[in-house]
């Protein structure tokens, strides 16, 4: 049996690979806005609404009823359907399964999501009894929780098991229904569901749902396939359980890689997260490259680069329309280094002769200035905040501001000047300008960016240099041209990393001996995002340090060891379905926060296991 607390905590997500997912905790109680049986892409990949929160589900046997599922309202859990659960299996990207003993009889429950569809196959098996099944229906965007306003649904009964809902006269959902069964109409709302993990996040966290009817099966089989749009071709889900830690990162990878209407993108993390081009940049080479899918990262690379303004590329997309907003100073650069990468594996030149022009005019952009990126000195400077990773804000207060020359900003500068050398020369050309050009930018970022921790994190526009100790320098090392190629100088920068910050979940953000150190990202809007930057881990820099270890460390040895010390990394990817969170508290028991599926933290990681398993 589990407690309450486990049932709220202990999450599973199943996302569809459209852009939306089913999700909510073990137990069945809806912890977040987020968590619903069916969110679906009403803009796929964007706009992510909310169609069936959840099935309220009974066991019938000799005259009684007994519940499945729970719900947590003002003072009460109702009913109380977890004190039946004895154990959920969540070993599978694409199915959970319950099982429940209610003595007289026992119930496997299977949730399936049908990958490239938005919908799901519940089914249910007794040894004894029937089953009565309920649809919560709401129709929301999966961020707002949403109270009984003036909505109208409706739904019709198309044939003798196909039940179509509607929400102001716009079908929202689709149910089929397998094996006979008996409906019964209800019209009920249901008031007050309380959202815990979102009300401790002090976010909206009460919310009212809608029952149209419910179902009484008449065996003790039944399922329902729900759906949003398109019915699935194949109704029976694949098994998709993973014991292998590389098989199952790469598979769990695969979840955030979803079918837009404008061609592929990638989903940054779930629940919340959309695309992002940052994100996306980073994630290719861990969720496509490393795989083989080269032309789905072709696809989204030539997306990326066809909305290129003054050589900025998306940060993001409105959600309702699609439109980009050009944000970070660093997703042009990543988008470099990404190509390059594509081009590694691929020897694909005629690729890089569509792409070549694009990169020139970016080259050719942050050597001017733009009006956001200025050149001086050699270096990049960038106005206006957050323009880097480190983006928490809150009540018009940037926490990270970073204004002026930032470390990794420059270190990915010099990154794609080598690389578009590097690429003039594959297409005929010398590449002398570039390579002229990256040595200027190496002289002034010795000059005054080396510091005793390593290297400063930025310097300001007054030209003070921030010393305090973050992961951000471990990329001056890391990528595939490395801005600081003295072995001494290289050797400090990952000593510093390795002494301040390396972690077995990842990097902290911040060493322990700076006044602004927050290890823990739990509370409100404002102390999350005070924390944010300022200590928890993040697992997507393991990526970047793996990469500064092997090109440093002679000893195979004590690289191989690495494998075991970020062992409780991979077992909770394990205990998760193959997911890593977005990041963890800097403090033990290391509690993950975040998104509960991040792209970028599986992209890396895997990437670096690779790396590593190849010793």
């Amino acid at each position: 049996m589990f407690t309450l607390d486990q049932c709220e905590e202990n999450e599973w997500v199943l996302p569809t690979r459209t852009g939306g997912y089913a999700s909510s905790t073990i137990c069945g109680i809806n912890a977040r806005t987020y968590h619903g049986y069916l969110v679906v892409p009403l803009n796929p990949p964007h706009h992510r609404f909310l169609v069936l929160s959840k099935i309220e589900d009974f066991l019938l046997i000799n005259g009684d009823e007994y519940p499945m599922s729970t719900n947590h309202y003002p003072n009460v859990y109702y009913p109380d359907g977890y004190k039946y659960l004895t154990n959920v299996n969540k070993n599978s990207n694409n199915k959970v399964v319950w099982h429940y003993d209610f003595g007289y009889s026992q119930v496997d429950k299977t949730l399936i999501v049908h990958k490239g569809y938005n919908a799901i196959t519940v089914t249910y098996n007794a040894t004894k009894g029937k089953f009565k099944i309920c649809p919560f229906i709401t129709f929301r965007s999966h961020h707002i929780a949403k109270k009984a306003q003036n909505e109208f649904f409706t739904y019709e009964l198309l044939s003798p098991n196909i039940v179509r809902i509607f929400y102001d006269g716009k079908r929202i959902l689709n149910m089929e229904f397998f094996e006979n069964f008996k409906l019964i109409e209800t019209n009920y709302w249901y008031y007050n569901f309380i959202y815990k993990l979102d009300q401790e996040l002090g976010n909206n966290y009460i919310e009212d749902l809608y029952n149209p009817f419910c179902v009484i099966s008449s065996s003790n089989r039944f399922s329902v396939i729900a759906y949003y749009d398109e019915r699935p071709k194949e109704i029976k889900g694949e098994e998709n359980e993973h014991f292998d830690i590389l098989r199952m990162l790469s598979v769990a990878g695969k979840d955030f890689v979803v079918k837009g209407k404008n061609g592929w993108a990638i989903i940054a993390g779930y629940h919340w997260f959309d695309e992002w081009g940052r994100d996306t940049f980073v994630s290719l080479e861990g969720l496509l490259l490393i795989d083989k899918q080269y032309d789905i990262a072709k696809d989204i690379i030539l997306r990326y680069l066809s909305l290129e303004d003054k050589g900025m590329l998306p940060n993001n997309f409105i959600s309702y329309n699609g439109e980009p907003v050009y944000r970070g100073v660093d997703v042009s650069l990543w988008a470099i280094n990404a190509i390059y990468k594509t081009y590694l594996y691929t020897g694909d030149k005629e690729f890089i002769r569509k792409v070549f022009n694009t990169v020139l005019d970016i080259v050719d952009w942050y050597s001017k200035g733009n009006g956001i990126v200025y050149n001086i000195d050699n270096l990049i400077f960038h106005k206006g905040a957050p323009r880097t990773w480190m983006d928490a804000s809150y009540d018009s207060r940037i926490v990270t501001p970073r204004e002026g020359s930032a470390v990794e900003i420059n270190a990915l500068w010099y990154n794609a000047l080598k690389i578009t050398e590097f690429l003039a020369k594959e297409l005929g050309d010398n590449g002398e300008g570039f390579a002229e050009k990256a040595e200027k930018v190496k002289k002034s970022f010795i000059e005054r960016f080396i510091s005793r921790n390593g290297l400063y994190d930025y310097i300001d526009w007054d030209m003070r240099p921030d010393d305090s100790i973050r992961p951000n320098q471990i990329l001056a090392i890391s990528l595939p041209f490395p801005i600081i190629d003295n072995k001494h100088l290289a050797l400090n920068v990952l000593s510093t990393v390795e002494n301040k910050l390396l972690r077995q979940y990842g990097l902290s953000t911040l060493s322990r001996d700076n006044p602004s150190y927050k290890p823990v990202y739990k509370g409100d809007r404002k102390s999350r995002d005070e924390a944010y930057h300022n200590g928890p881990i993040w697992p997507w820099l393991l990526g970047a340090y793996i990469d500064a270890k092997l090109r440093l460390e002679s000893n195979v040895i004590e690289l191989k060891l690495l494998l075991e010390y970020f062992n409780p990394l991979l077992s909770h990817a394990t205990k998760n379905q193959g997911y890593i969170p977005e990041i963890f508290d800097d403090i033990p028991p290391y509690k993950p926060r975040g998104c509960i599926a991040q792209a970028w933290s599986n992209a890396e990681v895997y990437r670096a296991i690779v790396n590593l398993s190849k010793l």
